[in-house]
């Protein structure tokens, strides 16, 4: 986002300003609650009964995707968040996406939520582009007997987690606080250990006691 844009964007928060700009808003059994947010270039498309879209006080989204199908689903970005070209698909009853306190999601990102599961970040994450996470497969799969094998699950992500470019996180996965996951790596488990860097297909833990800055620092010696 441009660096003066953005600048103009928290003033105006700052002064309590509440200025939604949606490009497309079809809020068919739906509430959308704007708390001294702004909503640039964004469509927010619903449809059901009973679901929520809510907006703690200093929350960016530009050029964003928004669509529920289904009764009773809540989505709910917490302060300061910032999100560029991402998408939040929630098909089905009773499922939740919660994105952080000042957390980044610099799309293009794909959020899917279905069969009443939910996808939590925690605070202070960082989502680089092409990241896609899911809480199920959308389709069956079948055993010999055809019955379904592949349940949907929740997928959690903890505080302080940088998510790399072209990284996919699957159902079921959880991610533990101040951990990396790298570039192009497939997620498709839980994992326990902080401070870790995950990476591969399928991702598994390549590097222990590490942590992350956004910032450009100098290198140690």
């Amino acid at each position: 986002m441009n660096s003066k844009l953005k600048n103009l964007i928290f003033t105006c928060a700052g002064k309590g300003a509440r200025i939604p700009f949606v490009n497309s808003l079809r809020l068919r059994g739906a509430k959308l609650s704007v708390n001294r947010s702004i909503v640039l270039h964004t469509h927010i498309d619903c449809k059901g009964k009973n679901n929520t879209i809510y907006f703690e006080d200093g929350c960016i989204l530009n050029k964003c995707r928004i669509n529920i199908r289904g009764d009773n689903n809540e989505i709910y970005f917490h302060k300061g968040i910032c999100a560029e070209f991402t998408e939040l698909w929630i098909e089905d009853d009773n499922n939740q996406i919660v994105i952080g306190e000042n957390t980044g999601l610099y799309g293009p990102i794909h959020l899917a939520c279905i069969e009443g599961t939910s996808i939590k970040f925690g605070t202070d994450c960082l989502c680089s582009s092409d990241v896609v996470v899911r809480t199920g497969d959308s389709h069956s799969v079948l055993d010999g007997k055809g019955n379904r094998s592949n349940p949907s699950m929740d997928v959690v992500i903890g505080n302080h987690v940088w998510i790399g470019n072209r990284a996919i996180l699957l159902k079921g996965v959880h991610i533990p606080n101040d951990c990396i996951i790298g570039t192009a790596s497939v997620v498709t488990k839980r994992f326990e250990e902080e401070h870790v860097c995950i990476a591969g297909v399928p991702a598994k833990i390549v590097k222990r006691d590490v942590s992350w800055n956004p910032k450009r620092l100098p290198m140690g010696e």
